[in-house]
């Protein structure tokens, strides 16, 4: 029972006087799944008179009710998702398993348990429980995006009807299109235009059963406006139903004021834009190619990400192999990203060291006419494999991670089971989460109960959602409708 409830100055958090608890504070976001990730600030409160309820409203309109019960706690109840047909998860040694008649058990926002039913102990009454079934459907962890590029204003339509009539993409950006016009509109977009326009992004994204991704700035190119995109990620991050790692892509092209000057640029990013970073991002991203960054000067960024304290990666081979995989291995770099074209001698680097993650993107190959590069080979050679959707507005336009997932069936040689794990196990690896993409007991409790009832269907039904529950943190999501 609540005697009293109010509201904290910043109208985040519930104030609640309870019976023989005195006055305690609540975040209402922890308890009430249904949507507050995208708006936690609370409009109105209002108890129940019998004081069994609160009754919230958020200030994007959303209402809900919580239960006294529920908020004896700080966090959510126990979670129990039973009645699971298969559990895709995977072992100590990495081997897929689709686990029958399973059972999820989660705190807070972790998992305390996962397995077969018999095998995993439920709680014995003394908390609070909430019970999802899952109806034999298939449960696995929350996919996770690699690679993506999510902050940016406008679109770049124009220029794909023009790439379809036989432009290049060195043409257009050459002409002032490409990156440049997305720089362009991202400069002279406001702080919230930007996180408004990408919360549609990850709003698309989690409906496909993603809940964590690699994101990306790249788009403004000067010290303070990289600076200003890493913000809208974390942001976003805080904000919505999908955990961001950010990375500083300010190699991302030369911008035309340093255009007589490259090594300045160089300097700006080593010496101005990588330290002032440190806070707001987890890694560092050079676009290595003819038409973007040398090797040398990829090399000398990456460095000094190193020594900052910060992870690295980097696109790699998308149109030409230019011998930067190899550095990239040897710094210990998360991932290399496209891998269009890789020559045997950055294949060996890669297996030599087994630490950098090769992230394929099947959406960019598609939408330029590349080569597609052939997962079998990274695998069959032990190099671990990611998949992406590399969503952005030039060369990759979606947010659907299982449509990429089908495509590195159908195009890369991967199996079902790898292309699983491209997207889960392997895919939290290279975004720079280590707890999360395999739902074990101490993982981050973000998982997805899928509308099917062998994991197959993934890969094989695809350009659709098939989402029934997301759970983000221990709390189910109300996922948004186009």
């Amino acid at each position: 029972m609540i005697l009293e409830c109010q509201l904290n100055s910043d109208r985040d958090r519930l104030r609640l006087r309870m019976p023989g608890q005195g006055w305690v504070e609540r975040t209402a976001w922890r308890l009430y799944g249904t949507g507050c990730f995208c708006a936690p600030t609370i409009e109105r409160v209002q108890l129940s008179s019998c004081g069994s309820r609160v009754a919230l409203r958020f200030d994007d309109g959303r209402e809900g009710l919580l239960e006294a019960a529920d908020l004896a706690l700080e966090g959510p109840p126990t979670l129990v998702i039973r009645n699971i047909g298969q559990l895709v998860r995977f072992d100590t040694d990495g081997r897929f398993e689709a686990v029958p008649d399973a059972v999820v058990l989660i705190r807070h926002d972790r998992i305390l348990a996962a397995g077969p039913r018999a095998e995993v102990p439920l709680p014995d009454g003394g908390s609070p429980v909430r019970v999802l079934d899952a109806g034999g459907r298939v449960v696995s962890a929350g996919l996770v995006d690699p690679h993506t590029h999510p902050v940016f204003a406008g679109d770049r339509a124009r220029e794909f009807a023009l790439r379809k009539a036989g432009a290049t993409y060195a043409e257009i950006q050459a002409a002032g299109g490409g990156i440049l016009s997305t720089m362009r509109a991202t400069r002279e977009a406001t702080d919230e235009a930007l996180f408004r326009q990408a919360l549609r992004r990850l709003s698309r994204m989690s409906g496909f059963g993603v809940t964590s991704i690699e994101g990306k700035s790249g788009y403004d190119l000067t010290a303070d406006g990289e600076l200003r995109m890493l913000r809208v990620l974390r942001r976003l991050g805080a904000r919505s139903a999908v955990d961001v790692s950010p990375t500083l892509l300010a190699a991302h092209i030369v911008p035309p004021e340093f255009a007589s000057d490259r090594a300045a640029y160089v300097r700006l990013i080593v010496e101005d834009m990588i330290p002032r970073a440190r806070e707001l991002a987890v890694s560092v991203d050079v676009f290595c190619e003819d038409n973007a960054f040398s090797v040398a000067e990829t090399v000398r960024i990456l460095e000094g990400a190193r020594d900052a304290g910060l992870r690295t990666r980097v696109h790699a081979g998308q149109f030409h192999s230019l011998g930067v995989v190899a550095e990239a291995a040897r710094l210990a770099s998360l991932s290399v990203d496209h891998l269009e074209q890789v020559s045997e001698e950055e294949f060996a680097a890669l297996a030599r060291t087994g630490a950098t993650t090769a992230v394929l993107l099947p959406g960019a190959a598609l939408t330029l006419g590349l080569p597609v590069p052939s997962g079998r080979a990274f695998l069959d050679r032990g190099i671990p494999v990611a998949v992406g959707t590399d969503c952005n507005p030039g060369t990759s336009m979606t947010e659907n991670l299982p449509l990429a997932g089908t495509l590195a069936c159908l195009q890369m040689g991967l199996t079902v089971e790898e292309t699983w794990d491209a997207m889960t196990r392997t895919a939290a690896r290279a975004a720079g989460f280590s707890d999360r993409g395999n739902p074990v007991a101490g993982a981050a409790a973000d998982l997805v109960v899928w509308d099917f009832q062998h994991y197959g269907v993934l890969p094989y039904h695809f350009g659709v959602t098939h989402v029934r529950s997301l759970i983000r943190q221990g709390v189910e999501v109300q996922l948004e409708s186009e």
